[in-house]
């Protein structure tokens, strides 16, 4: 892995030490897993906030405001750090809540079995693998990302798109249809979809990752981890 520590955060410290030893399982014996409780949580200058990346599981909607806080504070404190969002719950999970507070995932665990927990956890942590090793940059007067030595050529609606998602945590759909310029009113939603699916699609087959999430019922994401940026100095091939 690209660093050596994560912060795992739960509502108690029994509940910090159980999924600290669950994401230790499922990671690389160097991976050294730190873990805080909500009530520990206080102090928003403290050194939780300088992690890579952070785990929170919130077990009952009733801590919902409580996790929503601390997730703002580690997103103001270090806005690189890549949140993790994990409900345990078995009442349906509002998302777009988290983030808009800075949550960069927000994951449902239905199955509260051990195996399901280990399975997703080691499905996290190769998330976190590969965003801790790749910048990209966006280059708005070429109209080309690039990143890892390679240059990928966009269009200027496709521009225009990934360039409102780095200034916006969330887009609605008929925000995009907008940038796009589509009638507000009179979309297709299908087409939208088609076109951002598209998109998507030229960024993962040439660099192999995903950087536009959907949010169900709401519109799209740029996934944190990844810096589209103008650019306006020359780039060095």
């Amino acid at each position: 892995m690209h660093f050596s520590n994560i912060l795992a955060i739960a509502r108690t410290r029994s509940k910090a030490r159980d999924l600290s030893e669950l994401i230790a399982q499922a990671a690389s014996k160097n991976l050294t897993v730190n873990t805080h409780s909500y009530g520990q949580l206080i102090d928003p200058y403290e050194s939780y906030g300088y992690y890579p990346a952070t785990i929170i599981e919130i077990d009952i909607p009733s801590a919902s405001t409580q996790v929503l806080d601390i997730i703002k504070k580690i997103k103001s404190n270090n806005p690189s750090n890549t949140i993790f969002l994990v409900a345990t719950f078995a009442a349906t999970l509002s998302k777009t809540k988290y983030y808009f507070a800075g949550a960069d995932y927000c994951i449902k665990v239905a199955d509260r079995s051990y195996k399901k927990k280990l399975s997703l956890f080691s499905a996290l942590l190769i998330e976190i693998h590969w965003l801790s090793k790749t910048d990209l940059i966006l280059d708005q007067d070429r109209m080309y990302i690039h990143g890892g030595g390679k240059k990928l050529e966009v269009s200027y609606v496709e521009m225009k798109v990934l360039e409102s998602l780095t200034h916006n945590r969330l887009l609605r759909y008929d925000e995009v249809a907008e940038i796009m310029g589509l009638s507000i009113q009179f979309y297709d939603s299908r087409a939208l979809e088609k076109s951002i699916s598209r998109l998507r699609g030229k960024i993962k087959s040439h660099y192999g990752i995903n950087i536009i999430q959907s949010v169900r019922g709401y519109g799209y994401k740029l996934i944190r981890g990844f810096y589209l940026v103008k650019h306006t100095q020359p780039i060095k091939e």
